[in-house]
Protein backbone atom coordinates (compact mmCIF):
# COMPACT_ATOMS: atom_id res chain seq x y z
CA UNK A 1 0.00 0.00 0.00
CA UNK A 2 3.00 2.40 1.03
CA UNK A 3 4.25 1.21 -2.66
CA UNK A 4 1.27 2.12 -4.42
CA UNK A 5 0.96 5.60 -2.58
CA UNK A 6 4.58 6.63 -3.48
CA UNK A 7 3.95 5.73 -6.95
CA UNK A 8 1.12 8.16 -7.04
CA UNK A 9 3.25 10.54 -5.64
CA UNK A 10 5.81 9.94 -8.07
CA UNK A 11 3.19 10.55 -10.89
CA UNK A 12 2.00 13.24 -9.52
CA UNK A 13 5.44 15.05 -9.27
CA UNK A 14 6.23 13.66 -12.93
CA UNK A 15 2.83 15.47 -14.30
CA UNK A 16 3.54 18.74 -12.29
CA UNK A 17 7.15 18.65 -13.89
CA UNK A 18 6.11 17.84 -17.35
CA UNK A 19 3.20 21.19 -17.00
CA UNK A 20 6.13 23.45 -15.49
CA UNK A 21 8.50 22.21 -18.20
CA UNK A 22 5.73 23.16 -20.63
CA UNK A 23 5.05 26.73 -19.26
CA UNK A 24 8.71 27.74 -19.48
CA UNK A 25 9.33 26.47 -23.17
CA UNK A 26 5.99 28.73 -24.01
CA UNK A 27 7.36 31.59 -22.27
CA UNK A 28 11.15 30.53 -23.99
CA UNK A 29 8.84 30.68 -27.28
CA UNK A 30 7.48 33.94 -26.70
CA UNK A 31 11.06 35.68 -25.11
CA UNK A 32 12.75 34.40 -28.18
CA UNK A 33 9.97 35.45 -30.78
CA UNK A 34 9.99 38.81 -28.55
CA UNK A 35 13.75 39.24 -29.31
CA UNK A 36 13.81 38.55 -32.75
CA UNK A 37 11.19 41.17 -33.57
CA UNK A 38 13.40 43.83 -31.51
CA UNK A 39 16.54 42.54 -33.99
CA UNK A 40 13.84 43.26 -36.88
CA UNK A 41 12.89 46.58 -35.60
CA UNK A 42 16.22 47.56 -34.89
CA UNK A 43 17.49 46.73 -37.87
CA UNK A 44 14.79 48.10 -39.99
CA UNK A 45 15.49 51.23 -37.89
CA UNK A 46 18.75 51.23 -39.17
CA UNK A 47 17.72 51.48 -42.92
CA UNK A 48 15.27 53.69 -42.25
CA UNK A 49 18.52 56.34 -40.61
CA UNK A 50 20.41 55.10 -44.18
CA UNK A 51 17.61 56.51 -46.39
CA UNK A 52 16.94 59.84 -44.59
CA UNK A 53 21.28 60.71 -44.68
CA UNK A 54 20.27 60.03 -48.34
CA UNK A 55 17.09 62.55 -48.08
CA UNK A 56 19.15 64.86 -45.72
CA UNK A 57 22.06 65.10 -48.73
CA UNK A 58 19.33 65.89 -51.38
CA UNK A 59 17.78 68.28 -49.02
CA UNK A 60 21.01 69.97 -49.48
CA UNK A 61 20.71 69.64 -53.41
CA UNK A 62 16.98 69.86 -53.94
CA UNK A 63 17.80 70.25 -57.67
CA UNK A 64 18.41 66.16 -57.81
CA UNK A 65 14.82 65.19 -55.98
CA UNK A 66 13.38 64.70 -59.77
CA UNK A 67 15.78 62.32 -60.70
CA UNK A 68 15.10 60.71 -57.83
CA UNK A 69 11.22 60.64 -57.15
CA UNK A 70 10.33 61.84 -60.56
CA UNK A 71 11.92 59.33 -62.92
CA UNK A 72 13.83 62.18 -64.48
CA UNK A 73 16.52 60.68 -67.13
CA UNK A 74 19.89 61.30 -66.10
CA UNK A 75 21.37 64.46 -67.50
CA UNK A 76 23.64 65.50 -65.38
CA UNK A 77 27.49 65.51 -65.84
CA UNK A 78 30.41 65.63 -63.34
CA UNK A 79 30.51 66.59 -59.99
CA UNK A 80 26.38 67.09 -60.38
CA UNK A 81 26.72 63.40 -61.27
CA UNK A 82 28.66 62.08 -58.70
CA UNK A 83 26.28 63.71 -55.85
CA UNK A 84 23.42 62.10 -57.13
CA UNK A 85 24.55 59.14 -57.21
CA UNK A 86 26.45 59.26 -53.70
CA UNK A 87 22.75 59.91 -52.46
CA UNK A 88 20.99 57.19 -54.74
CA UNK A 89 23.88 54.87 -53.33
CA UNK A 90 22.85 55.87 -49.93
CA UNK A 91 19.24 55.33 -50.66
CA UNK A 92 19.56 51.96 -52.34
CA UNK A 93 21.93 51.06 -50.19
CA UNK A 94 19.30 51.53 -47.22
CA UNK A 95 16.37 49.47 -49.09
CA UNK A 96 18.88 46.91 -49.84
CA UNK A 97 18.93 46.22 -45.87
CA UNK A 98 15.49 46.79 -45.49
CA UNK A 99 14.60 44.28 -48.04
CA UNK A 100 17.01 42.06 -46.54
CA UNK A 101 16.26 41.73 -42.63
CA UNK A 102 12.61 41.66 -44.18
CA UNK A 103 13.11 38.42 -45.89
CA UNK A 104 14.96 36.53 -43.34
CA UNK A 105 12.48 38.43 -40.58
CA UNK A 106 9.24 38.41 -42.07
CA UNK A 107 5.89 40.33 -40.64
CA UNK A 108 3.31 39.68 -41.77
CA UNK A 109 1.32 41.95 -40.10
CA UNK A 110 3.74 45.41 -41.09
CA UNK A 111 4.66 46.51 -44.71
CA UNK A 112 7.66 46.17 -46.23
CA UNK A 113 10.16 47.84 -48.44
CA UNK A 114 8.57 46.27 -51.39
CA UNK A 115 6.89 48.76 -53.11
CA UNK A 116 9.95 51.32 -52.63
CA UNK A 117 12.33 48.75 -54.24
CA UNK A 118 9.79 48.60 -57.28
CA UNK A 119 10.05 52.05 -57.72
CA UNK A 120 13.91 52.56 -57.61
CA UNK A 121 13.98 49.65 -60.15
CA UNK A 122 11.78 52.40 -62.57
CA UNK A 123 14.01 55.47 -61.82
CA UNK A 124 16.86 56.02 -64.33
CA UNK A 125 19.01 57.25 -61.76
CA UNK A 126 18.96 53.76 -59.12
CA UNK A 127 19.30 51.79 -62.44
CA UNK A 128 22.53 53.33 -63.11
CA UNK A 129 23.72 53.06 -59.40
CA UNK A 130 22.80 49.48 -59.15
CA UNK A 131 23.84 48.51 -62.35
CA UNK A 132 27.36 49.97 -61.82
CA UNK A 133 27.61 47.80 -58.54
CA UNK A 134 25.12 45.47 -58.79
CA UNK A 135 27.06 42.94 -56.43
CA UNK A 136 26.54 45.79 -53.40
CA UNK A 137 22.94 45.64 -53.99
CA UNK A 138 21.76 41.92 -54.11
CA UNK A 139 18.70 42.09 -52.93
CA UNK A 140 17.55 45.26 -54.38
CA UNK A 141 18.73 44.53 -57.49
CA UNK A 142 15.98 41.68 -58.26
CA UNK A 143 13.40 44.78 -58.74
CA UNK A 144 15.39 45.96 -61.66
CA UNK A 145 14.95 44.90 -65.06
CA UNK A 146 17.93 43.71 -67.04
Amino acid sequence: MLANILQALSLIGVVFALYFSSLQTRRLQKQIHLSNLYSRYEALHHANERYDAGLAMMFERPDLRPYIFERKKVDLTGDDLNRALIVADQMAGAVDHALRVGDRFPDDRHGDWTSVAQEMGRTPLFRMIVSEKPLDFPDLSKFFPN
